[in-house]
């Protein structure tokens, strides 16, 4: 077998695993994901000119990968954010995988990289309690999907077909390939107590996603129904959060505005409205 060949079907092992993992809440399966992941980016590295050395949640992943290795458990879990929860939570992706502070602390103290240490704090999401690493994994493989494209790679399987399948429709809608990932508390609230007391196992997960109708398109189709706009949500979220939220949405490019003007790439979501809105108003209170 040819080391592109290998190659390829690592990559084809990697995609596969991703989705079995969030599937999942065997704990043994982030590990196999990391590791076949530093595996695929070992072999892609030989056969193209790819350095991973440069990615920043590769660097975080990586650091990771080598403590559960190499020295001790991650003690992960995986969390999921409930279709019922939507009204008090905004939230990107509804996937939540959780290290225990402590144990993400350990790895940065004895981390000799001060840039790996910098990335493994910045690609990741830190609640306090928990630290939150689905967005480094979910943007990875995102990373990971363009570059098999770029090189024209021939990779089979279903976890590959499904992400193409996924990044084709948010490029036919307007919506962005990354995420920032943080969970944003709508009432205020403690989020780590959202995590612990409300936050619903994988397996629920997935059955609340088996009774979610399919659109047209084939995708699944989450509808949140709101009375009225959400003003008094508004209202009680922090001027942080806020703030958060619209620099998300101007930053992945899914709106724009020109004067008094807004513009975005898909439908927003009604607290998204209701915060655009809010800063369109403070804009034209400063003129």
């Amino acid at each position: 077998m040819t080391p592109l060949k290998s190659c390829e079907i690592e990559l084809s092992r990697f995609f596969t695993k991703y989705f079995k993992y969030c599937a999942s809440s065997d704990v043994d399966d982030l590990k196999e994901l990391l590791s076949v992941m530093c595996s695929a980016c070992e072999k892609l590295e030989k056969v193209k000119a790819v350095n991973f050395g440069k990615n920043k949640r590769y660097r975080a992943l990586k650091a990771l990968r080598n403590f559960a290795t190499h020295e001790s458990e991650l003690l992960n879990s995986s969390k999921a954010i409930s279709i019922a929860s939507v009204k008090i939570v905004h939230a990107e992706v509804q996937l939540l995988s959780l290290l225990p502070v402590e144990v993400v602390d350990y790895v940065i103290r004895n981390l000799k990289s001060k840039q790996t240490i910098k990335y493994l704090k910045k690609e990741t999401i830190n609640y306090g309690k928990y630290v939150d690493i689905y967005p480094a994994l979910f943007n990875f493989t995102v990373d990971l999907y363009f570059e098999a494209v770029n090189h024209k790679l021939n990779v089979e399987g279903s976890g590959f077909n499904e992400l193409e399948n996924s990044i084709n429709y948010e490029k036919l809608n307007g919506f962005p390939h990354y995420i920032g990932g943080k969970i944003i508390m709508l009432d205020g609230s403690d989020v780590n107590t959202f995590i612990e007391t409300q936050a619903i196992s994988i397996e629920n997960k997935q059955c609340e996603v088996t009774e979610v109708p399919v659109g047209e398109d084939g995708l699944k189709s989450y509808v949140t129904t709101y009375e009225k706009m959400p003003f008094d949500e508004v209202n009680t979220m922090k001027k942080e959060d806020k703030k958060y939220i619209l620099n998300l949405l101007i930053d992945s490019g899914v709106v724009t505005s020109h004067g008094n003007k807004v513009s975005s790439t898909r439908p927003l979501d009604p607290i998204e409205t209701v915060i655009v809105h809010e800063h369109l108003n403070k804009k034209q209170c400063e003129i």
